[in-house]
């Protein structure tokens, strides 16, 4: 018995953190940057982890996000189609006229990079807007 122990408790520990490693694998993998910029101005805000960094011309603030905080932008974020978010049409287009800061989101989600197309600060496309609005509100 003592020798179907020494067997058994091995077996299972690898398999534990197999399953283990594996779910790990599974969980979506979410970087978001959000840049708008003009002549002499400049917003930036990165999101990794649990890390919500801005920097700006008029500021620097970074927040440490509650679990909570996190799931919710990744939930967000799950839900943009990112291969379509290159040729989504901007509301606006007041950065034409240096009117706007021209703004642009760079999404990673497991080592592939999407980028959005140009829009005017504070009016992103309809499908970037709840993003774009949870990111305003916790750097609050």
């Amino acid at each position: 018995m003592n020798f179907l122990l020494k067997i058994t408790i091995p077996f299972i520990f690898i398999i534990f953190v197999s399953c283990s490693a594996q779910e790990k694998n599974k969980k979506e993998v979410f970087k978001i940057s959000y840049k708008a910029e003009t002549r002499g101005s400049f917003i930036i805000i990165h999101f990794k982890d649990s890390s919500l960094v801005l920097k700006s011309t008029s500021a620097d603030k970074s927040i440490v996000l509650s679990n909570a905080e996190v799931i919710n932008i990744q939930n967000i974020a799950s839900k943009i189609k990112l291969s379509e978010i290159g040729a989504l049409i901007a509301p606006s287009n007041e950065r034409y006229r240096d009117a706007a800061l021209t703004g642009s989101f760079i999404i990673l989600k497991n080592d592939t990079s999407y980028t959005s197309s140009n829009f005017d600060h504070g009016n992103p496309p309809k499908e970037l807007q709840e993003l774009y609005n949870i990111l305003q509100k916790y750097l609050k």
